[in-house]
């Protein structure tokens, strides 16, 4: 059910005017009311701080300011937490930790906020609790394979492989023509939890069952399609290059963009710095092909970041000012035009039109259209899960594993998480 739109105006006794969509507030005093938004380390600081600068143009009276951790995100709001100092504003992962900050009445309930009748339904799941909506999901982000067009049409591949021996066909060809098919990015180990999302997802098939039973206590990282999913992973190792545990997600990422090689496994967010490395860059995205069942190789689509207000905070009338800004669609020179509307930037999780489409947004639409897509299933389960899940990958690709010590891994972590 619709909820009906709020004012998101400050009740002060000061003049008002739009400009470009937004709220311009012009203060009384000098002094500027400060509101903080925390965000984790990406390569989106310089779209995110612009669209933060654009803001504090437009009025006087509140000053937005973005902070980027640089550290570990998850430690960093733990110790917030634990010395109930939570900034006005913050990132939080969807599903799980939104509910789990709503439970413990940290944040606020947003559903009569403005972009809670401009969200997608979809979504709402994603950023709720109890029937309430206590978090904005400020994007969409997409999983899959992003692969260099150029790279493809220069090795004789015409189609991008919608099959798991359609996929090792494509790396054959790829390795003949001297190409590396696959970018690593393993050295890190938020970016195999990307991937075991995307194989899990397609592995399980009824993943909301699963997620079920898994949060019940009842299920378990094995299935009927587990060698699947690590033939697949054997088959990145062997084409991803020599000394792949060397390379992080910045290194991975530079070798996608600068033609190193010709295939990722990861979001958009990987393209952020790749104009800057190779302007006339041409990506195309196709869902991870597990199975011999092209039904099977679904883009993985999902919420990628929320962002809550800090229930205690002391500024909520200019935060409410700061989300109206950030959740605003119509303006086209306000924070979606810099955080939304570039290569590698991710879409809003309300309708939105880009300036420019890339193939693989373009390719993107194509999979929203034809419901061709899956959440991410390890967002989903229990809060914490991804801390457990990308170390105990990482341990498989390093060699140090093999499938059933990584599935015994995997289901004792969780359990012990779930205790």
């Amino acid at each position: 059910m619709r909820k009906k739109m709020i004012s998101l105006m400050m009740t002060v006794a000061m003049g008002t005017v739009m400009i470009s969509g937004a709220t311009v507030v012009k203060a009384d005093s000098d002094e500027k009311e400060t509101v903080k938004l925390a965000v984790w380390s990406s390569g989106a600081a310089d779209n995110f701080q612009k669209g933060a600068d654009e803001f504090n143009k437009r009025q006087d009276k509140i000053n937005f300011v973005v902070e980027m951790q640089s550290g570990d995100y998850s430690q960093y709001l733990g110790a917030k937490v634990a010395s109930n100092d939570l900034p006005d504003m913050f990132f939080l992962n969807p599903y799980t930790q939104v509910q789990q900050f709503a439970a413990t009445d940290r944040i606020v309930d947003l559903s009569e906020e403005g972009f809670a009748t401009k969200i997608y339904d979809s979504v709402k799941d994603a950023c709720s609790y109890d029937g309430k909506i206590y978090a904005y999901p400020m994007n969409l982000e997409m999983l899959g394979v992003y692969y260099n067009q150029e790279l493809f049409e220069k090795a004789g591949i015409t189609e991008v492989p919608k099959t798991f021996s359609q996929m090792k066909e494509v790396c054959e060809k790829l390795q003949a023509s001297g190409i590396t098919p696959f970018a690593a990015t393993y050295k890190e180990t938020w970016t195999l939890n990307h991937l075991f999302s995307c194989l899990q997802g397609a592995a399980v098939g009824d993943y909301e069952s699963w997620v079920a039973d898994m949060n019940a206590g009842k299920g378990s990282f094995r299935n009927d399609n587990s060698s699947l999913e690590f033939e697949f992973m054997d088959m990145m190792k062997e084409n991803s290059g020599g000394n792949y545990m060397d390379a992080d997600s910045t290194s991975g990422f530079n070798a996608f963009a600068s033609g190193e090689a010709a295939m990722i496994v990861t979001g958009e967010f990987s393209l952020l710095n790749a104009q800057s490395i190779n302007p006339d860059l041409q990506v195309g995205l196709f869902g991870v092909p597990l199975t011999e069942n092209e039904e099977d190789a679904k883009l993985d689509v999902d919420v990628g970041i929320c962002i809550a207000v800090n229930q205690n905070t002391p500024h909520l009338d200019a935060v409410r000012e700061v989300l109206n800004y950030l959740s605003d669609n119509t303006d086209e020179n306000g924070w979606m035009h810099y955080s939304a509307d570039s290569m590698g930037a991710a879409p809003p999780a309300m309708d939105f039109t880009m300036s420019t489409e890339y193939q693989y947004f373009k390719d993107y639409k194509n999979y929203m259209s034809n419901n061709q897509t899956r959440p991410w299933v390890y967002s989903q389960l229990v809060s914490g899960a991804g801390d457990m899940i990308g170390p105990v990958i990482q341990g498989y690709f390093a060699g140090t594993t093999d499938m059933d010590t990584t599935l015994d891994q995997l289901d004792s972590k969780f359990s012990e998480l779930l205790e």
